[in-house]
């Protein structure tokens, strides 16, 4: 079976070689130079869930996992929080799109990692953003496997996170993240207008059940409506049986980026 991908927003709809290949991050926050630029990446169902027995893996095809390796060779750092590594085994690299990898950050308030989850991992490439008043225990555990950075403000909520994404474009360099979710997290990046491209791909699958969408969290104070910036979509050769997935790209408006 040969697949081909086209891209149909904007027009002139036109064949391309990959899913999100054109894609350039910018080296800095588009409204403060002193931070990083965040794009968010998540696979939901067609039903808005973004997990099946509180994993996302089952949800995406090889195509959505191979425009999420492109997308990862295009950014400093690829960010996920503490739940999405207790749910399963990840691996935040682009599997060799990019030399050298992307630092992998796993942000977590409270340190209960299970740092074996997260595979192909360097020390040197991998960091830890915590509050500041995370247990000392945990801390002097987890130094072996990564670098810790504390958040400012004692915590990882939305100021905190500001803070500790500051010292991440000061301190190492990173002027783009890649985050993956989960859910917590991204509503803090969002509702701090700390992300500022959504990339959504829409599997046909339907999932049911209770489990979230790509923000969890209170209410935001205001309905932002994004720009869509592009739609791409798999063209599989004739007599395949295999449902495309659709791939979006938005921008969020300036008050939230």
């Amino acid at each position: 079976m040969t697949t081909t991908f086209t891209r149909i927003h904007p027009p002139p709809a036109r064949e391309v070689a990959g899913i999100h290949a054109d894609v350039l991050f910018p080296g800095s926050h588009p409204g403060d130079p002193s931070l990083p630029f965040v794009a968010m990446n998540m696979v939901s169902s067609l039903d808005g869930k973004v997990s099946a027995g509180g994993k996302s893996g089952s949800i995406g095809s090889p195509v959505d996992r191979e425009a999420m390796r492109t997308l990862r060779s295009k950014a400093d750092a690829v960010m996920v929080g503490a739940g999405t590594l207790r749910a399963e085994r990840v691996s935040l690299t682009s599997e060799g799109l990019r030399t050298p990898e992307p630092f992998a950050i796993l942000a977590s308030r409270t340190l209960d990692l299970p740092i074996r989850n997260l595979l192909h991992a360097e020390k040197e490439r991998t960091i830890i953003l915590t509050s500041e008043d995370s247990p000392r225990r945990r801390r002097d555990i987890l130094e072996g496997y990564g670098i810790i950075v504390a958040c400012g403000e004692g915590s990882c909520g939305a100021t905190g996170l500001r803070d500790g994404l500051g010292r991440l474009k000061e301190e190492y360099g990173i002027g783009s993240i890649l985050l993956e979710g989960g859910s917590v997290l991204n509503h803090s990046l969002v509702s701090g207008s700390l992300v500022s491209e959504i990339f959504l791909t829409v599997s046909p699958k339907l999932i049911g059940g209770e489990s979230v969408g790509i923000l969890s969290g209170e209410e935001l104070s205001s309905f932002p409506e994004a720009e869509l910036l592009s739609i791409h979509m798999e063209r599989a050769s004739s007599g395949s049986q295999t449902a495309p997935e659709v791939f979006l790209r938005y921008l969020l408006p300036a008050g939230f980026r």
